[in-house]
C-alpha cells in the first residue's frame, strides 16, 4: 500500500513537471521568435532609422531572390538619373529582345515608346520583367553591362552575400540572382533613405493604360491588408518561392519586413503581415535624445564661459521590447578647446541595447564658444587646484 502511494506520488510529480516544462517551452518560443520559421527560408524585421535588426531567421545565407532583384535595378536607374545621364522624361524605344522577355510584364511591343518614369512604375508595381530589361538597355546599352553596374553597386554597399546575373530575377539555366536577407535589408534601407519617392511608386494600387487595353494590380497585396504598408517589392520563381520586402511607418518609426520562400502567395501575405504585426505588438518607441534638449555639459577651461552645452545632431529613437534595457554613453572628443563654432562635432552618443551598440550619433554645439582671456584661464586653473 505504501509502495503504491509512493508510485502514485512519483507519477503525479512527473506529470506536473512535464506540464511545467511544456508551458515554459511554449512561453520561451513565443517570447523569442516570431513563430514562422518552419514556413519560410528566411525572415528579417528591422528598424529603418538606425538599421537595427529586431528579429531574424537565416539572414546570412545567400538565397534565390526572384524579382526582389528589381530593387537593385531601380537603384541603379535612380543613380543614373541623379547623375544626369538620363531623366524620368526620357523616351525608351522597345525592341524585339524586350518584347520577348518572359514572365510578369507590361506587355511591351516592339516599336512602342515609353518614358523612364512609366517603366519604373511597371518595374515596381507589376514587377515587369520587360520593363527591367528595357531600362537596363537604355541605361547601359545592354543588359550585361547593366548587370555589371548592379554588381558594382552591391560592392559599394558592402553586400557580401549578393550576386546578380540579370536585371529581372528570372533564373537562367544554372545561374540565378542571389542575396541574403541581411543584404536585402541593407539595400532596402539605402533606397528608402536616398530615394524616399520610391514609396509613392511602390504603393500605387494598379497600372492602367486604356489605349493599350492594359490593367494590372500591384503585386503587393499587403498594401490593402495592413494599414500603413507602403512598399516595397514582391518576388516569385519556383526556386525562390514567394518573397516580399514590406515596409510601413507608424508613430514616426519605420519597420522593414523581409519574408523569403513561402509556399504560395496567400502564405506570403499572411506571414509578412504576421512579421510586421509582431513588430507592432512587441516593440514600442522610446525617445532617447532630442536635438532640442541638452544631452550633456562639459567644462572647457579655456572657453569664455567655461562650460559648453552638447546636443545630438539628430533626434534619437529606438524600438524596444518591454524587457530590453537601453543605455546611452556620451563620449566627448579628447582635448576639446575653444574656440568652437556652431555645429561643430564635439563627440559621439552611443546607444546600447542590452550592452550592444545599436546606434551612434554625432554630438554638436549649437552656438559659438569663444576663447577666454589668458588671465581668466589661469584663474580657473588655480581655482580648480584649490577646489579639488
Amino acid at each position: 500500500m505504501v509502495v503504491r502511494n509512493l508510485c502514485n506520488k512519483k507519477s503525479f510529480i512527473t506529470l506536473c513537471l512535464s506540464i511545467i516544462l511544456l508551458f515554459s517551452n511554449s512561453i520561451f518560443v513565443y517570447g523569442n521568435s516570431v513563430g514562422i520559421e518552419d514556413e519560410v527560408s528566411g525572415y528579417l524585421l528591422g528598424d529603418f532609422k538606425n538599421g537595427e535588426i529586431l528579429e531574424e531567421y537565416n539572414i546570412d545565407k545567400p538565397i534565390e531572390i526572384a524579382s526582389i532583384t528589381k530593387l537593385m535595378t531601380y537603384l541603379v536607374v535612380m543613380d543614373e538619373i541623379e547623375k544626369g545621364t538620363t531623366s524620368m522624361d526620357d523616351n525608351v524605344r522597345i525592341d524585339k529582345e524586350v518584347e520577348e522577355v518572359k514572365g510578369s510584364s507590361l506587355n511591351l511591343k516592339e516599336g512602342e515608346m515609353f518614358t523612364v518614369e512609366e517603366l519604373i512604375e511597371g518595374l515596381l508595381v507589376v514587377s515587369a520583367n520587360d520593363g527591367a530589361v528595357a531600362l537596363a538597355k537604355h541605361i547601359a546599352g545592354s543588359e550585361r553591362e547593366f548587370v555589371n553596374k548592379m554588381n558594382t553597386k552591391a560592392k559599394e554597399l558592402e553586400l557580401k552575400n549578393t550576386l546578380y546575373f540579370n536585371s529581372t530575377g528570372l533564373p537562367e539555366e544554372k545561374v540565378k540572382n542571389l542575396m541574403s536577407p541581411e543584404d536585402i535589408f541593407t539595400l532596402a534601407k539605402h533606397i528608402i533613405k536616398e530615394y524616399p519617392e520610391v514609396l509613392k511608386v511602390s504603393s500605387i494600387p494598379y497600372i492602367e493604360n486604356e489605349e493599350r487595353e492594359f490593367k494590372q494590380e500591384n503585386t503587393n497585396h499587403l498594401l490593402n491588408n495592413l494599414k500603413g504598408v507602403d512598399g516595397l517589392k514582391t518576388g516569385f520563381t519556383e526556386g525562390a518561392g514567394y518573397c516580399l520586402v514590406s515596409t510601413m511607418e507608424i508613430n514616426d518609426c519605420r519597420l522593414i519586413g523581409i519574408v523569403m520562400g513561402t509556399e504560395d502567395e496567400e502564405k506570403r501575405n499572411e506571414l509578412s503581415k504576421t512579421l510586421l504585426q509582431y513588430g507592432l505588438n512587441n516593440y514600442s518607441k522610446e525617445i532617447i535624445a532630442s536635438t532640442e534638449k541638452v544631452i550633456a555639459t562639459k567644462k572647457i577651461p579655456n572657453s569664455k564661459i567655461g562650460e559648453i552645452e552638447i546636443f545630438p545632431i539628430r533626434d534619437v529613437n529606438v524600438l524596444k521590447k518591454e524587457d530590453e534595457n537601453i543605455k546611452i554613453d556620451v563620449i566627448p572628443e579628447e582635448k576639446l578647446k575653444a574656440p568652437l563654432k556652431k555645429g561643430e562635432v564635439v563627440g559621439k552618443l552611443a546607444v546600447l541595447k542590452d550592452d550592444v551598440i545599436i546606434d551612434e550619433v554625432d554630438l554638436i554645439v549649437k552656438e559659438d564658444y569663444k576663447k577666454a582671456f589668458f588671465l581668466t584661464t589661469i584663474f580657473r586653473y588655480i581655482k580648480g587646484i584649490f577646489v579639488d
